[in-house]
């Protein structure tokens, strides 16, 4: 594998999702998450990239799904977390803004592949779901 990344899709007590913009790659809004590094596992650095990135404590609930994409190779874990600590705040380099939105009501620009882990995880299904993707687009409007 080229890369590997690891993201931690938290919901609040009113079932909003967290997000954060980037201030890279497009400007985009996304899970919190990033790069595994060398000798880390996935679960470990969704929550490493969560403290990083939004200032929350959190711990792994389970795995919601795994994504392959094509288009570089990579493979991305995608894990349901919940807050044990921490005050939610943006790091102010990486992510201009951190913040709950309604599952309804999901800010623009967005990922495709974004979209989906939001559904993969409102499923609430036993096993993870497996996607792949040959390409990632960023939606500039809701379709």
């Amino acid at each position: 594998m080229k890369e590997i990344g690891a993201l931690a899709t938290i919901f609040d007590a009113q079932g909003r999702v967290l997000l954060v913009h980037q201030t890279y790659d497009g400007n985009k809004w996304a899970w919190p998450g990033g790069g595994v590094e060398p000798n880390e596992s996935p679960w470990d650095a969704a929550v490493r990239e969560v403290k990083e990135e939004t200032g929350l404590e959190v711990e792994i609930a389970r795995l919601v799904s795994v994504y392959h994409f094509t288009d570089r190779n990579g493979l991305g874990f995608q894990f349901l977390c919940r807050v044990v600590g921490g005050q939610l705040h943006a790091d102010g380099a990486e992510i201009s803004e951190a913040r709950f939105f309604d599952p309804a009501e999901l800010p623009m620009p967005m990922t495709q592949p974004a979209r989906q882990r939001l559904a993969d995880a409102l499923a609430q299904c036993a096993d993870p779901f497996l996607r792949e993707y040959d390409r990632v687009e960023i939606i500039q409007a809701a379709r």
